[in-house]
């Protein structure tokens, strides 16, 4: 991690001056050598002496203040992903959550409208069986594509030297991560066709609703199914959290509609609540 502007322009002037001092004292270490020097040459010595090592303990002082500052920015990193994502990329971490958001907060709304002009009865209760159902039934499919891409990779032929060499490992983990990245373009691309179908599955087969209401909830599971796969191919993994995470805001009647999501260290998005 490179220094700041300031930071550098800051060690360069400490350099500069420091050699600058050097430069003095040598100059009035010659003066004195040859005897001519006065008793201020012997003080103006001293002092430029003790300036060099206040610079120098300026230069450690930043070194160390550089140091801790990475440390400290490496973590913040680890726990905000959006601190060192890539712009251009369009399932970076932050964009993943504006769709997480749209999906809770304008997909969601419009399905519940739908499902109550379909006089269902406990929809919540329905809306937090699809999420639930369609989030883990997409978690497992992508899980399972990663251990394929994994297994492929994996048994590149290499000799038992270069399995233990460094270099190795680094580059098929790098071919990992980057086949995994492709995998989720390509699921970024994917028609919501695609999605449907899935959904129709997952509503038909696991949840065993009437073919009659698929049409009221098939987009929105839909859309459960694509959000979710998005995130468990990003890199972290963004995972959704079926627990409560709460601080007193909920009670025992309380369920969970839509999952926290966490990422390798922390909870980023907390979960919404339906009351039973």
């Amino acid at each position: 991690m490179s220094c700041c502007f300031n930071c550098s322009d800051f060690q360069k002037r400490t350099d500069g001056n420091i050699l600058h001092l050097f430069e003095q004292v040598a100059q009035l270490k010659e003066i004195l050598g040859r005897g001519h020097g006065c008793q201020d040459c012997k003080m103006n010595k001293k002092k430029l002496e003790d300036e060099i090592q206040k610079a120098d303990q300026y230069k450690k002082d930043l070194e160390d203040f550089k140091q801790r500052m990475k440390v400290k920015i490496s973590k913040e990193i680890g726990v905000r992903g959006d601190l060192s994502e890539n712009i251009n990329d369009p399932c970076r971490e932050t964009e993943l959550l504006k769709m997480y958001e749209i999906l809770k907060n304008q997909t969601w709304k419009q399905t519940k409208e739908r499902i109550l002009s379909g006089n269902f009865k406990h929809f919540f209760e329905l809306g937090a069986q699809i999420i639930k159902e369609t989030f883990n039934t997409s978690e497992e499919d992508m899980l399972a594509r990663i251990m394929k891409i994994k297994e492929a990779i994996m048994i590149l032929p290499t000799s038992e030297e270069s399995k233990e060499n460094k270099l190795v490992s680094q580059k098929l983990s790098d071919d990992m991560e980057t086949a995994i990245k492709n995998l989720q373009k390509r699921f970024s691309s994917c028609s919501m066709d695609l999605y449907r179908e899935l959904a129709t599955k997952i509503l038909k087969t696991k949840l065993q609703l009437h073919r009659g209401h698929f049409d009221l909830i098939r987009d929105f599971t839909a859309e459960c199914y694509k959000v979710s796969c998005l995130m468990t191919l990003h890199i972290p993994p963004l995972q959704p959290s079926w627990e409560f995470h709460t601080s007193g805001e909920s009670n025992n009647q309380d369920k969970i509609l839509f999952p926290a999501i966490v990422n390798s260290t922390a909870m980023i998005v907390n979960a919404e609540f339906y009351h039973m």
